[in-house]
């Protein structure tokens, strides 16, 4: 059974991946990305929160355990990876702009495509990182997906307006069986994993990633939220490819990442929720 349901996390990941990616070329347009990244204050601290203050977070707390070796290069390949798809879904369930969402995974998604190869040989030796491998995958199921929705919307309006709906039905789809899928599947080793505190390390990250997040918005309430959920969210795409191909032998690498990143999703989707409730009151009183 558990097998089973380990299939299906492997199917319906690309298929909430590409949908998602792909609603988004369908519903933004270039220019409303591009002038989300004209706030270089913004981008400036965003850059250095996901790839200085929350890796150096995670190695701090590392510091402090005993957990085997394959748990921390686990979670230490979950902290080095930023821009992760589903921050498209965490921002449009906090009803802020998707165009912003898009914008700031777009940006620490492509600067981890040049980050993960050089940091972690550092940080993890013994280990070689294929560069190409990472930035095709990622084109393959990030890019290109948005670029083939936004030619879409703009050659095809009409036929736009028709399917656009059922893209992102597919996603949300898609991401309610992952999620159950991967809670189901890996319950072993969850179970197995759970004593060691390693989830918990995991869960304390995301929150602290949260924090360090949200204090990039510098007070600006819609960046302060999309700072925070897109620092905490992990690209755990880029995490899978690296320890795929290095740790092959070593499945509590991927299951870690894959429980964390999981468990994550469940945390930043009820906040995202909370979120949503705020603005609307915000909105309500304006």
């Amino acid at each position: 059974m558990f097998e089973f349901f380990r299939t299906l996390v492997q199917i319906a990941a690309p298929v909430f991946v590409v949908s998602t990616m792909l609603n988004v070329g369908l519903t933004q347009k270039p220019s409303e990305i591009l002038e989300n990244l004209k706030n270089r204050p913004f981008v400036f601290k965003m850059l250095l929160a996901n790839f200085v203050a929350v890796p150096l977070f995670m190695i701090a707390m590392l510091h402090f355990t005993s957990f085997e070796p394959a748990l921390k290069a686990g979670l230490l390949i979950f902290a080095m990876g930023a821009g992760a798809p589903f921050l498209i879904k965490l921002t449009q369930t906090a009803q802020h702009n998707i165009a912003l969402g898009a914008a700031v995974m777009l940006m620490l998604m492509l600067t981890t495509v040049v980050y993960m190869p050089v940091v972690l040989p550092l940080i993890l030796s013994g280990i070689s990182v294929d560069g190409w491998a990472i930035a095709k995958s990622l084109f393959v199921q990030l890019l290109l997906p948005i670029i083939v929705g936004m030619l879409v919307a703009q050659l095809l309006p009409g036929f736009t307006k028709i399917v656009q709906p059922w893209v992102a039905r597919l996603g949300n789809v898609a991401l309610y069986v992952l999620v159950a899928a991967t809670l189901i599947g890996y319950l072993p080793n969850m179970i197995a994993i759970a004593g060691t505190g390693a989830i918990l390390v995991g869960l304390v990250f995301v929150l602290g990633a949260f924090g360090i997040g949200y204090l990039a918005g510098a007070g600006k309430d819609h960046l302060e939220d999309v700072g925070a959920l897109g620092t905490a969210q992990r690209n755990t795409a880029a995490g899978i490819l690296v320890a795929v191909e290095n740790f092959g032998e070593y499945p509590n690498v991927l299951v870690i990442m894959t429980l964390a990143n999981m468990l994550g999703i469940v945390m930043l989707l009820f906040i995202a929720k909370r979120m949503s409730r705020d603005n609307q009151v915000e909105a309500e009183m304006v």
